[in-house]
């Protein structure tokens, strides 16, 4: 298991205001190992003081032992770098070819050089491997964001409020080694009336009055493209881009782990032309955080077992030296794909994703019109059912939002359970009843649902889960879509009241395995606060509404409506 004690980085060996080929200087710290001579660096390029990324220290301070320079650069317009920041910015290309090439020029570089880092931090390697520096060797992106209207900003198109301004919080500092302030303030949001105040206030826009500068701009500018437009195809990722990533690529990300930018970043590699045996794809039980610095054997409920354990720095060591030093110093992944499975407790390996033996399960939502609760009548069964259209219903009031949990909010030892969720009359519950066989979940799960509501706009929020043996019902995927985005997030199609309309959208990845006798609940209700903004369910843009109206929904099933969850699963 990777050693979790906090050794936090020294005094950095240099601190240079590196040139771009603008003029802008970026602020830049270098650590040397001990030793001399010219060696191989790694460069993390980041908007995050050491606040926020100074719990990911300790695997930095690994590379230096094993003789890893190591580089941190605060990205264009935060802390104390120069020039304008803004999000995922085309400059951010040419920013990172240039940081690669100053650090292989400098004498004490041996002109290879690594690209580290997690999240927004793995989305800057992204965008300086598509610039292609020559200097660059290889790189380990994990847990990144590539799609940002399944991601925030926007999830399933619906706005994240929260997290927005909750980053923007967390990159208003200034100094990137400023030890205090800056850090993520959603901790203590429920004991904060004001705060919670400011995620449900109207209009949207205003919530950003606090914001000053460049990131307000952010903020406001993340309002005033509401669809994917030309401005956020310049700071997302194309197949063409994909196609230019030619560096060996280590791609890492956790069981626990929301986002779905990985397993968008390891299919546009998978479609292009670089040769297959120049990158991996790692999902081990982690979570946003331990996708890079490593976990525990206990999560939450689970307990992973012995066979968890994996020293994740000491992979991404060897991936370094193999293309940093010498091919043959540093061992590589034994198996292109590895994954685990929760509830199994064991890894699985292959050359492809989906692995060997993957398949498709299609479960039917079927009910007597009352789904109501973990006290309905709501079932999960393989044949649909035919007889009359049913339709199961719900409220939902944005002026009070059901609270909806977060996943790792607490920690990675929170025990979270969904039971209380699962209780709200207005969440509709359906359940397959104890399985007769083991059922292994990996992948994306789909919804396929035929969806009314009395307003022009609603949002349609699922969870995945598992009814454990103990009574806990443990988390398993997540998906929502705003319903104006039904045909595509290039395009708002409002509803007419009343009209029976299909819809499609994707959970989050999971990988578990329920054991025979256990029980696969999906839940499904109108909204995700806090992390996601109520829906006012009102004509026009979202930012400018300024007034809320609940919200009749329906969920139609039987006779000639398709209402199906469709699983990824393994054999």
């Amino acid at each position: 298991m990777t050693d979790m004690t906090h050794v936090g980085l020294p005094a950095p060996d240099l601190r240079v205001d590196v040139p771009m080929r603008d003029g802008v200087t970026l602020d830049t710290c270098v650590w040397l190992p001990a030793g001399g001579g010219p060696v191989p660096a790694i460069l993390i390029r980041t908007p995050y003081s050491r606040a926020v990324s100074g719990v990911n220290e300790p695997p930095m301070v690994r590379y230096l032992q094993s003789g890893l320079a190591v580089v941190m650069q605060q990205i264009r317009g935060i802390g104390r770098s120069g020039g304008h920041f803004a999000f995922m910015a085309p400059p951010e290309r040419d920013d990172g070819y240039d940081a690669v090439e100053w650090i292989a020029a400098q004498d004490w570089c041996n002109g290879a050089v690594g690209l580290d880092g997690h999240s927004y931090a793995g989305m800057t390697q992204l965008t300086t491997a598509i610039a292609q520096p020559p200097h660059l060797r290889c790189m380990a992106p994990a847990v990144v964001s590539t799609d940002f209207f399944l991601e925030p900003p926007y999830v399933g198109g619906v706005f994240s409020r929260m997290h927005t301004l909750v980053w923007c919080e967390a990159l208003d500092f200034p100094s990137m080694l400023e030890p205090k302030d800056g850090a993520f303030a959603m901790h203590g949001f429920m004991s904060d009336p004001s705060l919670l105040a400011s995620w449900l206030s109207r209009p949207v826009r205003a919530a950003g009055a606090g914001l000053k500068g460049d990131l307000r701009k952010h903020y406001e500018d993340s309002l005033d493209h509401p669809t994917f437009d030309d401005w956020w195809a310049a700071r997302s990722f194309s197949a063409e881009d994909f196609a230019k990533i030619t560096v060996p690529t280590l791609v890492v990300s956790g069981n626990f782990d929301p986002s779905v930018g990985t397993m968008h970043l390891w299919r546009g590699l998978e479609a292009g032309p670089v040769s297959p045996d120049r990158r991996w794809l790692l999902i081990g039980p982690w979570d946003h955080n331990g996708a890079y610095n490593g976990g525990d054997r206990y999560y939450g409920p689970f307990d992973l077992g012995p066979d968890s354990d994996l020293d994740l720095v000491a992979l991404r060591i060897a991936f370094f030296k193999h293309y940093l030093v010498d091919e043959s110093d540093g061992a590589l992944p034994k198996a292109r794909v590895q994954h685990f499975i929760t509830g199994a407790n064991r890894w699985v390996a292959g050359e492809t994703f989906p692995l060997p033996g993957a398949g498709e399960r299609v479960l039917h939502l079927a009910s007597g019109g009352h789904a109501n609760s973990l006290r309905g009548d709501g079932r999960l069964v393989d044949a649909a059912l035919g007889g009359a259209a049913v339709a199961d219903s719900f409220v939902d009031d944005p002026d009070w939002p059901i609270v909806c949990p977060l996943p790792g909010l607490k920690g990675p030892h929170h025990r979270l359970d969904l039971r209380e969720l699962a209780r709200h009359h207005d969440v509709l519950v359906y359940q397959t009843g104890p399985l007769a066989a083991p059922l292994t979940v990996m992948g994306e799960a789909r919804l396929e649902l035929e969806v009314s509501a009395d307003v022009p706009d609603a949002d349609v929020v699922a969870y995945l889960v598992e009814v454990a043996a103990d009574g806990n019902w443990n988390f398993l995927a997540f998906g929502q879509l705003r319903l104006r985005y039904r045909e595509g997030f290039d395009r708002e199609v409002m509803l007419t009241p009343g009209e029976v309309v299909p819809i499609s959208f994707t959970l989050s990845h999971a990988a578990h395995e329920i054991p025979a006798g256990g029980n696969l609940a999906l839940l499904v209700l109108g909204g995700n606060f806090p992390l996601l903004d109520p829906n006012p369910h009102g004509l026009g843009p979202i930012a400018d509404q300024t007034e809320n109206r609940p919200a009749q929904q329906w969920l139609h099933h039987g006779g000639s409506h398709r209402a199906a969850l469709c699983l990824p699963v393994l054999a």
